[in-house]
């Protein structure tokens, strides 16, 4: 069920400042600045830019990967990464460290299997929840959720009760939280209709105007 990266481990180093100016020039040497939970007090650390860009970018959060500190390998999920929006670049990377045989909590994706009857019939599909919390062991991470949507019809919807879940995995939401809906299209004025309401009104106006300058 879930995905062990094997292609090697990710070294970490510690890192004592924490403040901007250190992250900035942490970035500017190469390294991504990064914090360690799960095991004790969080630790600073940093990792190198290239190795993580080319082994492990497109990690995602219910991957395991091995993480290096100080001689020790610690099994670890990426809870989390800052990239700035305009040069696509690792800001920064929260680890979790997990152990076998305690629980953890982790976000899973949930994807949609089918086209709505509704959608061909003209409806529109609206997914209001792409992932969602759970807690389990690490052995039991889902790699995704899957929703089948084929026989929704308009105004039909299904919810967090409707995700088929294994046994070992608790959810961490309501059960009846909408995660999608089959909606009518909405009507779409055309723009020449607009234009001639717009024309009609100003003659409205012009002959108001008219009347009461007699």
């Amino acid at each position: 069920m879930i995905e062990i990266v094997e292609s090697g481990q990710l070294v970490a180093r510690r890192r004592e400042a924490t403040n901007k100016g250190a992250a900035r020039a942490l970035r500017r040497s190469g390294r991504i600045p990064a914090i360690l939970y799960g095991d004790g007090i969080p630790k600073a650390v940093s990792v190198d830019a290239k190795e993580w860009t080319h082994n492990f970018r497109n990690t995602s959060g219910n991957t395991i990967i091995g993480l290096k500190l100080d001689n020790d390998e610690q099994k670890v999920l990426v809870k989390d990464t800052q990239v700035d929006i305009l040069t696509g670049n690792v800001m920064h990377i929260d680890f979790y460290a997990i152990r076998a045989g305690k629980k953890l909590s982790t976000v899973i994706p949930i994807h949609l299997e089918g086209t709505p009857r509704g959608v061909i019939e003209g409806g529109i599909l609206e997914q209001k929840i792409e992932e969602i919390e759970v807690v389990c062991l690490p052995k039991d991470i889902p790699d995704f959720f899957e929703l089948d949507v084929s026989r929704l019809e308009i105004g039909d919807s299904l919810h967090v009760r409707d995700i088929p879940v294994p046994r070992e995995v608790e959810l961490r939401a309501g059960a009846d939280l909408t995660v999608v809906v089959i909606t009518h299209a909405k009507a779409v004025v055309e723009p020449a209709a607009e234009m001639e309401e717009e024309a009609e009104e100003e003659i409205t106006i012009g002959d108001k105007s008219e009347d009461s300058a007699e």
